[in-house]
């Protein structure tokens, strides 16, 4: 791998923005990923529905950790969700996407850990867009995610930071876009806890969110953010007098 490339993924697993399911009591029971993007001088948490669904009030979002305090968590609220009405069948179809509106100046802390040690910190990557890319089948495409998770105490919950590279586009199918794996699709537990996460090319270019995989096909699919413009649109056309 040459320095380039190794410079390039090591910026991918800092453009996966975590976030974490806790109980009552604040421990974690799931994760998912997200997306921090500045978009008509808005910044958005960008997200699968699947994952952090209508009414949920129980997702976190793990910002860094500091030595003396532990995990530091910031909480979400106000997501918004998008359906897309069919007219000739005249029914609603839940898109798999949902996003809120961050403090301009939020930022997250992107920490190497370990159980004994936290290792290389920097600002946790936020996308500048127009939400105008498309896939290209020219472009290579990667992305990262925290998965198997592990709750070893109530305040000890492990994961594992994973990269997935090497990835190709190959078609585009309504508000999805599909690529192949550059291996044989190791299962979806291997996969668990990416859902919500960039789908970036080596432009440093966000296309699209993981959504889900498919074994047979050796894919995996992402909801396209060019296709997510106009709501966006619209929400900043509501807010553009307001002061956030």
């Amino acid at each position: 791998m040459d320095k380039q490339a190794r410079a390039w993924l090591e910026w991918v697993v800092s453009t996966s923005q975590p976030m974490r399911r806790l109980d009552g009591s604040k421990s974690p029971i799931d994760l998912t990923s997200s997306c921090l993007i500045d978009f008509r001088n808005h910044r958005f948490l960008l997200t699968v529905q699947h994952s952090v669904k209508l009414d949920s009030n129980d997702w976190f979002l793990d910002v860094g950790y500091d030595v003396e305090r532990g995990p530091e968590i910031y909480q979400p609220r106000g997501f918004h969700y998008i359906a897309a009405l069919s007219r000739s069948a005249g029914d609603v179809r839940i898109i798999d996407f949902c996003y809120c509106e961050l403090p301009r100046d939020f930022n997250s802390s992107f920490q190497e850990r370990t159980p004994r040690m936290t290792g290389v910190e920097r600002v946790r990557h936020v996308f500048e867009t127009d939400l105008a890319a498309m896939p290209s089948i020219d472009q290579v495409y990667s992305f990262a995610g925290e998965i198997q998770p592990e709750q070893h105490a109530s305040n000890v919950f492990l994961t594992e930071l994973h990269g997935y590279s090497g990835l190709k586009y190959l078609r585009s199918e309504n508000e999805f876009h599909i690529f192949q794996l550059p291996v044989s699709h190791p299962g979806h537990e291997y996969f668990k806890g990416c859902s919500g996460a960039p789908i970036v090319d080596m432009n440093k270019q966000v296309v699209a969110l993981v959504c889900s995989g498919d074994e047979a096909e050796n894919t995996i699919r992402g909801v396209s953010l060019s296709k997510l413009r106009p709501a966006l649109d619209f929400y900043c056309n509501l807010r553009k007098d307001s002061k956030f």
